[in-house]
């Protein structure tokens, strides 16, 4: 009996010590990581060692050149500057990981098909913008509803709500393809969004709430920013920031100006709309009135072809029909404050 105990211990040592030296491969792969989460970025993962205490960094992106297990990662090696060795180990968890020709879930599982959480599967973008006064009267109790000053942006401009990636099989379902998984009760509650200076600054002009410190911009960002699949955060943000940008300067901010405290009528928004964005705009537009009939909101479908600097103009054109507007055949242009 001794004997035999003692061969199966032999075997068992053997099998460990094959583990320990032939350890499982790592698959040389092409892609990008976009960090959701700083996490610490290892020399060696087994051992944890990271001398210098190197992170990445929430919004950044970096470059991939291995995986272990290609089909359900659990690290990513990745390229970093400014450290030495600039090759390092990270957990799948803390990003997205977007290998050449493969989407990956933060959780590196490949998924596709109906799969409604999986960043870079858009086939179309919704452009979301409001008319702050009139959002204001139905979230009197947001911080950024206690500005009333008229030479505010927001008091003569359309205000950025959010650019959202669409799916056709997810309808309104395709969010969350970040570490965040579900929405949060109050949107401080989701972890910050590192943007740079000139990003944070431009963003909080057409998006009141960053000012007023409400946090839509980490709502906008976890849920629908994350699924986008191309850019890090800050680029997400400059493309919304100058979409939004475009819209108003079209002369569709002018429109409204001019008929602040009026009744307007659908077809004459429409008109303009039509003139000034292209005669497709028409059918790629939904209205949001509330309550009161007063335009509280704009929804514009986009086309997929969605790139940095793209003319807004041409990507409505070849964009899906939006849904029909709810304003019926006016509606009330509201003032700030009131």
């Amino acid at each position: 009996m001794g004997f035999r105990n003692g061969r199966i211990l032999r075997v068992l040592l053997t099998v460990l010590a094959f583990l320990f030296i032939h350890p499982v491969f790592a698959d040389k792969v092409a892609g990008i990581f976009s960090a959701q989460q700083s996490c610490p970025a290892f020399v060696s993962k087994n051992k944890s060692t990271n001398p210098d205490n190197a992170q990445i960094v929430v919004g950044n992106q970096y470059e991939i050149i291995e995986v272990i297990n290609p089909n359900h990662p659990v690290w990513y090696r990745v390229v970093l500057s400014n450290v030495n060795p600039k090759a390092r180990w990270v957990s799948a968890a803390c990003g997205q990981a977007h290998l050449s020709g493969q989407s990956t879930k933060v959780n590196g599982s490949s998924e596709g098909g109906n799969s409604c959480n999986v960043s870079g599967e858009a086939d179309s973008y919704v452009l979301a913008l409001s008319w702050q006064p009139a959002f204001c009267e139905t979230k009197p109790d947001k911080p950024e509803c206690k500005i009333s000053d008229p030479q505010v942006y927001q008091a003569r401009h359309f205000a950025l709500h959010g650019l959202w990636p669409n799916k056709k099989n997810c309808n309104k379902n395709y969010a969350f393809c970040g570490s965040v998984k579900k929405k949060e009760d109050e949107f401080c509650d989701y972890p910050v969004v590192q943007l740079d200076t000139a990003s944070q600054v431009s963003l909080a002009e057409v998006m009141p709430s960053v000012v007023a410190g409400s946090c839509l911009e980490r709502h906008q960002w976890h849920k629908h920013g994350t699924c986008q699949g191309n850019w890090s955060a800050t680029d997400f943000f400059d493309v919304s920031v100058d979409l939004a940008r475009q819209f108003n300067d079209s002369g569709m901010a002018y429109f409204m100006n001019r008929r602040i405290d009026q009744q307007v009528r659908t077809e004459d928004f429409l008109n303009r709309l039509g003139v000034v964005l292209g005669s497709a705009a028409r059918d790629r537009i939904k209205l949001d009135c509330n309550r009161q009939g007063m335009l509280m909101e704009i929804q514009l479908s986009l086309s997929a072809e969605l790139i940095p600097g793209a003319d807004l103009e041409k990507l409505i054109m070849d964009a899906p029909v939006q849904e029909k507007s709810n304003c019926g055949e006016t509606f009330r242009v509201d003032r700030i404050g009131q």
